[in-house]
C-alpha cells in the first residue's frame, strides 16, 4: 500500500462509525485520567484512531516512548476484531520500529484483521505520521474470549 493511498484511508474518519471505548482502559477509556483516550473509527473492514502524543510519554527528549507505540498498535488490533464484534486479548505482538515517533505531532493508527487460525486470529497494524509516514507496524496473534474459555 503506497503511503498517499495510507494517509488517504484515514482522511475519511470523520465519515466512519465510532468503536465504542472501555471505560477504564489505559489506551481508549475516556474515563481513565493516566489514559491515551483514544478514539477508534471503523469503514467496516479496519479500525483507525488519532493520537497526539505529549512528552510525558516520551522516551528521548522529542521521541515518544517505544512501550507507547506498542500499546498503540496492540489497542488497533483488537479494535479491528471488535469492528466484527470479537472482544479479544492479545496472546503475541511482535512490533517493528521504523522511525522515531514524535511527541506533540498527530500520528495515525490502523489496525486489520489479517486471518483467523485455529484458536485464534492473526492481525496487523501500523502507526504513520500525518505525511503518510511509516514509524511502527506490529503483526499480533490474538484470541477471543470464546476461544480462551476452551
Amino acid at each position: 500500500m503506497s503511503k498517499r493511498t495510507r494517509a488517504n484511508d484515514y482522511a475519511k474518519m470523520d465519515r466512519m462509525r465510532e468503536l465504542p471505548p472501555s471505560s477504564g482502559c489505559f489506551a481508549c477509556g475516556l474515563d481513565n485520567p493516566s489514559g491515551l483516550g483514544i478514539r477508534f473509527y471503523t469503514d467496516g473492514k479496519a479500525a483507525y484512531g488519532e493520537y497526539v502524543p505529549t512528552t510525558n510519554y516520551q522516551g528521548y527528549a522529542g521521541v515518544l516512548h517505544g512501550g507507547i507505540l506498542t500499546t498503540l498498535l496492540d489497542e488497533a488490533m483488537v479494535k479491528a476484531l471488535a469492528v466484527e464484534g470479537i472482544i479479544a486479548v492479545t496472546g503475541k505482538i511482535e512490533v517493528r520500529f521504523r522511525r522515531p515517533a514524535p511527541t506533540g505531532e498527530r500520528l495515525l493508527v490502523r489496525g486489520w484483521v489479517k486471518s483467523q487460525r485455529a484458536g485464534g486470529f492473526l492481525a496487523e497494524g501500523e502507526i504513520i505520521d500525518s505525511d503518510g509516514m511509516l514509524l511502527a507496524e506490529a503483526e499480533g496473534l490474538l484470541f477471543s474470549e470464546e476461544s480462551r474459555s476452551v
